[in-house]
């Protein structure tokens, strides 16, 4: 507090005197009422918190004004996104509907039908994650929280929509691994596509179903969390967990593809049918994968020890 809004010694004593002869007068116009003594001491007090309440509400005043603006800010960017996702989605779905129309002609093939089909659909989910964020800043005021402890906000659980909205993803990316994993393994058998790349497709369904199961998972705890089941900090420790042990997973898959991979190009590499490079970058690949498996190993165990 600055010395211009202190009060001074002097200022005290004249106002203890104003408010004694004051109590005087009023005591003479009422004798049965008893004396009090104010002392010196608490008047400088009440004076000083009168002082430091004006100050603080100036305070809440231009911190009002300060998020008011923030909120403002903040719902222009998810007004934003949300133009955009619904420009996104007329545009997918106008390919999509084209792509219906060629394919009941016979022009072009199923596969890039469900692939028009598919980011028709994934750009819907997107936009739906737009208008989520956008409603909880508008409840809010803040930027979305996605934590597992967040609260509820205005009665919706935004965490679990998000959290909802992933899974639906997921599954549509799984869904069309695993109709084009059938087209993989013929073109196999008749010797048209290499093995390798049946090993990598079969690894990217085992990547989704992992991220899958790791946001169910996640729902469950954001459950447990809401029915007050778990605490904040336990949730927290085990959504960690869960994420650790989903990454190690998707880790040690990656690395048995690519292992895989490496072997069944190495004779061809070494015949000449398959480029060096080729390799080389599968190896380094491995590298990678290897290196974020030790690491998603370490984090399990330190996270597991930490409960």
């Amino acid at each position: 507090m600055s010395d211009f809004t202190e009060p001074d010694g002097r200022f005290v004593e004249r106002l203890g005197w104003q408010l004694s002869s004051e109590y005087r007068r009023l005591n003479r116009l009422n004798p049965s009422a008893g004396k009090i003594a104010v002392p010196r001491r608490v008047m400088a007090i009440a004076l000083m918190v009168g002082t430091v309440m004006a100050g603080i509400t100036a305070i809440y005043a231009a911190d009002y004004f300060k998020d008011s603006w923030r909120k403002k800010i903040e719902i222009a960017r998810v007004e934003t996104e949300v133009k955009l996702k619904t420009a996104h989605l007329e545009f997918a779905r106008e390919m999509a509907s084209k792509a219906e129309t060629r394919f009941s002609s016979g022009v072009i093939g199923e596969e890039e039908y469900q692939l028009r089909k598919g980011q028709a659909e994934k750009a819907a989910l997107a936009l739906d994650g737009s208008l989520l964020n956008r409603d909880e800043v508008k409840a809010s005021g803040e930027l979305p929280r996605n934590e597992l402890y967040a609260p509820v906000v205005g009665g919706r659980d935004f965490v679990g929509e998000r959290l909802k909205l992933e899974r639906k993803e997921l599954e549509l990316d799984l869904e069309a691994l695993q109709r084009s994993l059938g087209r993989f393994e013929k073109l196999v058998e008749v010797g048209v596509a290499p093995k390798d790349q049946l090993d990598a497709h079969q690894a990217d369904i085992a990547v989704r179903k992992a991220l899958l199961d790791k946001v169910q998972t996640r729902l469950a705890l954001r459950q447990r969390f809401l029915k007050g089941q778990v605490t904040a900090q336990a949730v927290d420790i085990e959504d960690r967990i869960a994420v650790a042990a989903s990454d190690l997973r998707q880790a040690r898959s990656r690395v048995e593809s690519l292992k895989r991979q490496i072997e069944s190009l190495q004779p061809r590499e070494a015949m000449g049918l398959v480029s060096s490079t080729e390799v080389q970058r599968l190896r380094y690949d491995l590298d990678a994968a290897q290196a974020d498996l030790i690491l998603a190993a370490m984090e399990t165990d330190v996270l597991n020890k930490v409960k």
